[in-house]
């Protein structure tokens, strides 16, 4: 079946992307060449978004806002808070000891239409840019980070299945970052490093 088309813009369901913890349209914490928000050429669209995740030891939560410009261009902000809960004890910054990040997201559609170009191989292609500036600049500092900001670039590539209701995409990210920033960036072992991601999202319904 076809991917349903959202009630309110011209742009079909999952083609906004489902927000990442860092802001871009993505899929949790993988960025996707898609731009966010509903708006097709020659509109804008908007989205707020908020992630929490919960384990045993600690929590990230994660809240933001993107836009998108006639599906060529996002801008984006997130707001992370990491909560060491009993770790932050034993690591001696005292129990709930908190990291915050703040992260400012820009992306670039340079070629393809994941919806409309469905006859072609050719996926959607988007570079991406992400400034992250941690809070906590003395503690990441003394845990052995090299600074407290850093500015992550990447290239993703998505292609959208609509027969199958099936999405895959590929990014490729260089970064600085010590766990996405959390712990500052950089450090004693290198100024940087490529790393791949990946991800794929498929509609089991029309809505779901």
């Amino acid at each position: 079946p076809l991917l349903a088309q959202s009630a309110t813009a011209g742009k079909l369901v999952l083609t906004g992307g489902v927000t990442q913890i860092e802001g871009a349209a993505g899929g949790g914490l993988t960025p996707w060449a898609l731009i966010g928000g509903y708006g097709a050429r020659g509109q804008y669209g908007a989205n707020a978004t908020y992630t929490r995740v919960d384990v045993d030891d600690y929590s990230l939560d994660a809240w933001g806002v993107i836009a998108g410009f006639n599906d060529r261009v996002e801008l984006s902000y997130a707001r992370q808070v990491f909560d060491t809960e009993g770790v932050g004890a034993l690591l001696g910054l005292g129990r709930g000891f908190q990291f915050e990040q703040d992260v400012y997201g820009a992306k670039l559609r340079l070629v393809g239409d994941a919806v409309l170009e469905q006859d072609s191989w050719l996926p959607q292609i988007a570079l991406g840019v992400q400034h992250k500036r941690n809070r906590q600049g003395e503690v990441v500092r003394a845990v052995g980070a090299r600074d407290d900001s850093g500015t992550d670039i990447y290239l993703s590539a998505t292609k959208l299945f609509l027969a199958q209701s099936l999405l895959v995409n590929g990014t490729l990210r260089h970064t600085e970052a010590n766990q996405i920033g959390i712990l500052g960036f950089g450090g004693d072992r290198g100024s940087g490093s490529l790393q791949w991601e990946a991800s794929v999202a498929y509609l089991l319904t029309r809505q779901i």
